[in-house]
């Protein structure tokens, strides 16, 4: 079993995956959450071999913001 990226064992953190039929549509979808959440740019469009569609990662911080 390997150990989870060092920036999802912080407090508030996540990760997002999107997945969608194409590319078009999978990063129309991640810019619309980026556009509104506190989230990073998305990763590459991936595939999972074996599995329908194409893919996305953000990751995200849930802590409030400051105000």
């Amino acid at each position: 079993m390997s150990s989870p990226p060092a920036h999802l064992v912080l407090p508030g953190m996540a990760r997002i995956t999107v997945e969608a039929a194409d590319e078009q549509a999978v990063l129309a979808v991640a810019r619309r959450l980026i556009a509104c959440h506190n989230l990073t740019g998305a990763s590459v469009v991936f595939r999972v071999p074996g599995e329908d569609g194409v893919r996305v990662q953000m990751y995200g911080d849930a802590t409030p913001l400051a105000t």
